[in-house]
């Protein structure tokens, strides 16, 4: 959900009793916006790993695919055959 449905519902009473329900919404989803958006909020809470430049973004992916280049899964071993009915 995006900072302007989320202000739109964490505010509903809000800015349906101002005055200019407009102007309120969109003071309440920049409000939101600065309090809660953003990738520094995110890392802080864990949601994600790193925060990148983008011009790093290319040289961090080849190491990524680098180091899956040879990776290998191994399946379990079946516990139990098919009994032949």
């Amino acid at each position: 959900m995006g900072p302007e449905g989320a202000a739109s519902i964490l505010y509903e009473k809000e800015i349906k009793a101002s005055a200019d329900p407009q102007k309120t919404k969109r003071e309440k989803t920049a409000e939101y916006k600065k309090q809660n958006a953003g990738p520094y909020k995110a890392a802080a809470c864990g949601m994600v790993d790193d925060i990148i430049l983008p011009e790093e973004s290319r040289g961090r992916l080849i190491q990524a695919f680098h180091m899956l280049a040879h990776k290998t899964e191994e399946r379990p071993k079946k516990k139990h055959g098919n009994i032949p009915l």
